[in-house]
């Protein structure tokens, strides 16, 4: 399936000289929300760091975080400026790439003798919610061949995760080069990440009652809740580790945090770590085209990382009215739809712009504090998927996106 490559008004590269000068994009999403009070600004590759910064200081501005995968700078505006007049002052400036606001996204929402797996139809339809039998992934069909792995591991890039619930605890992803001892161990830059990391709150307390971290928890155990342990559910996965990236609260999150949650992937994967992470689940959507947020997911791809995305929930055809992150025109991105319990397809759509479906209504899965709940009011297409990714990665060491024509890109 080819994605389409999307020409918005204002995103064309214009400049003063066109062979080199790229412009800044607009805020053409007047719906989207975005930070205020921030922006993410990439400057040329010939400008050094001394330029950059002097460059900022000009504005009365600075930079809080500089995103080294993809050379973005979150830089911090002077008090009283606003976002579309920082916007104005960079499109003037010869040595900015592209400059952009900082856009708030949020959540979208084998026969094991797991207790409650006779009530998982998207995994095993039996009719038994009232749907069309067989209208599911055909899951214990694929654990005749394999059950997942505890070799490979999932990105999940969203709210938080109860690493301590009883289906979750044995998949959950530890850090084999960092000890709980307030020292940055590994050297990777951050203090205690034995789980992951929470990029909202900037701490390693991957999972915070106090913010819920429900929607985390619920997509986590549909790709890999523990199987045949006797105990609740049962993921895609019966074996696998689960990162956890947490960069959604109770108010949603920012760009800026989901870029740094794919710079830790990727910093991970890479030497000296070598973690054998290889898809990122990503359920969570919102806000306008952002260059930044392409150029991470652009680098995953180059570091051979799937990045699963929700098509969104806003049932329009995503084909004519681009939803985000789905709709990036990179080949690493999967961008999956949902279906009921009688194989109809609902939410978003798009021949050109969605590669898959999968089962996401009335979806029994993981919440926090060892309970189980049946959710249907989010986007949940992408579990069961990056749950089949991960068994096919398993059994094939690879896995190749060649629906169709989209691309004959091997992920190794």
């Amino acid at each position: 399936m080819l994605m389409l490559t999307l020409l918005l008004p204002g995103s064309a590269a214009l400049a003063a000289d066109q062979a080199d000068i790229e412009i800044v994009k607009p805020i053409t999403d007047k719906k989207a929300e975005y930070v205020e009070g921030e922006v993410l600004v990439r400057f040329k590759e010939h400008i050094s760091a001394a330029e950059a910064t002097d460059s900022l200081k000009g504005l009365g501005a600075n930079s809080i975080k500089y995103y080294d995968q993809i050379g973005v700078h979150r830089v911090r505006l002077p008090q009283g400026m606003k976002v579309k007049e920082a916007l104005k002052h960079f499109s003037s400036d010869k040595n900015v790439k592209y400059a952009e606001p900082n856009y708030i996204v949020e959540a979208l929402p084998t026969t094991p003798d797991d207790p409650s797996f006779s009530l998982l139809w998207g995994l095993d339809n039996t009719g038994q919610t009232g749907g069309t039998a067989d209208a599911d992934i055909d899951a214990p069909e694929a654990w005749d061949i394999t059950t997942g792995s505890s070799s490979v591991v999932v990105a999940v890039i969203d709210e938080g995760v109860d690493y301590n619930h009883e289906d979750l605890a044995a998949n959950m992803w530890i850090n084999p080069g960092e000890v709980l001892d307030g020292n940055d161990t590994d050297g990777n830059g951050y203090i205690d990440d034995i789980y992951g990391w929470d990029f909202y709150n900037d701490d390693n307390t991957v999972f915070d009652p106090a913010d819920g971290d429900d929607h985390g928890t619920h997509v986590s155990g549909t790709i890999g809740a523990e199987g045949d342990n006797g105990v609740g559910v049962v993921g895609v996965n019966w074996q696998v580790n689960i990162m956890v990236l947490k960069f959604l609260g109770p108010f949603g999150g920012s760009n800026a945090d989901a870029i740094e949650a794919l710079e830790y992937v990727i910093m991970m994967k890479n030497p000296p770590y070598n973690i054998n992470v290889k898809i990122t689940s990503n359920s969570w959507g919102g806000g306008g085209f952002s260059q930044a947020l392409y150029d991470a997911i652009e680098a995953a791809r180059d570091a051979d990382i799937l990045f699963i995305a929700a098509a969104g929930n806003a049932s329009t055809d995503n084909d004519r009215f681009p939803s985000y992150p789905a709709t990036y025109d990179l080949e690493n991105i999967i961008a999956v739809t949902a279906t009921d319990d009688d194989d109809a397809q609902y939410y978003n759509w798009g021949s050109l712009t969605v590669d898959v479906a999968a089962p996401g209504r009335s979806i029994l899965s993981t919440t926090p504090g060892n309970t189980y709940t049946s959710w249907g009011r989010y986007f949940y297409g992408n579990p069961p998927c990056i749950g089949r990714g991960g068994s096919h990665l398993r059994r094939t060491s690879r896995l190749q996106l060649s629906a169709g024509e989209k691309d004959d890109t091997e992920f190794r």
